[in-house]
C-alpha cells in the first residue's frame, strides 16, 4: 500500500513524458526568431540595395544635367535657383526613399593652361549642407582628367542610410548603426563649360 503513491507518480511522469501535445507550438517559437530575422534581413537587403540604386542614378542625373547646361542664369542668384530645380528633380528620382541624408556638392573645375596645372574650383554649390570648396580653392584631381585649360564638373555626393528598424534595435549588437555612402562623378561640359551667373567662363569668381 505504501508504494501506491509512488506508483502513481511514475505512471504520471511517463504518461508526461509520452505526451507530446504542444510540441509543435515549442518548436515554432523556437524557430520564429530566426524566420523573423531571416525575413527581415532579406527585405532589409533589398531595400538597402535599391535605395544605393538610386542614390548613384540621382549623382549621375545631376553631372549630367548640369554639363548639359551652357549657362546657368545671368546672375549669382538665378544660377543657384537654376540648380535648385534641378537637385528638386534629384529629390523626386529618389523618392519613395528618403532625401533627408542627401547631401550633394556640384562644382566646376578648371585645370590651368600651363605646367604644373593645378586644378581649381570656378564655383560651387551646396546641397542640404554637403561641404563644397568656393573659389578659388584648389581641387586636386585625378592626373589626366582634365585636359590643360579645360573645366568639368564634378558633383560629389553621400548619403546616409539607417535600416528599417533602426529606432527598435539600437544597442542590439550595432544594428541600428547608420552607413554612409559616397559617390563622385565627373562630366566634361557639352559647351567646354558650364557659364555660373553670366561670368562667361572668364575664370573669375562669382560673387557669393
Amino acid at each position: 500500500m505504501t508504494f501506491r503513491p509512488m506508483l502513481k507518480i511514475a505512471q504520471k511522469l511517463e504518461a508526461l513524458r509520452r505526451n507530446q501535445s504542444g510540441v509543435a507550438a515549442i518548436e515554432f517559437a523556437m524557430l520564429a526568431p530566426l524566420l523573423m530575422l531571416m525575413t527581415w534581413g532579406t527585405l532589409e537587403i533589398a531595400r538597402g540595395v535599391m535605395t544605393h540604386k538610386r542614390f548613384q542614378r540621382v549623382v549621375a542625373m545631376v553631372g549630367d544635367l548640369v554639363a548639359r547646361e551652357k549657362q546657368l542664369g545671368t546672375t549669382s542668384t538665378e544660377a543657384k535657383a537654376e540648380l535648385a530645380g534641378i537637385m528638386e528633380s534629384a529629390k523626386n528620382v529618389m523618392l519613395p526613399f528618403s532625401t533627408t541624408p542627401l547631401k550633394v556638392a556640384i562644382l566646376s573645375v578648371r585645370s590651368s593652361p600651363n605646367p604644373p596645372y593645378s586644378t581649381t574650383v570656378e564655383w560651387s554649390y551646396s546641397f542640404q549642407g554637403a561641404s563644397a570648396p568656393v573659389c578659388p580653392a584648389p581641387k586636386g584631381m585625378p592626373a589626366g582628367m582634365i585636359t590643360p585649360g579645360n573645366a568639368a564638373i564634378v558633383v560629389e555626393a553621400e548619403y546616409e542610410y539607417k535600416p528599417m528598424l533602426a529606432n527598435l534595435s539600437v544597442g542590439w549588437g550595432g544594428w541600428g548603426a547608420s552607413i554612409k555612402w559616397t559617390d563622385t562623378i565627373t562630366n566634361s561640359p557639352r559647351n567646354s563649360c558650364v557659364d555660373y551667373g553670366g561670368m562667361n567662363c572668364t575664370g573669375g569668381c562669382p560673387p557669393p
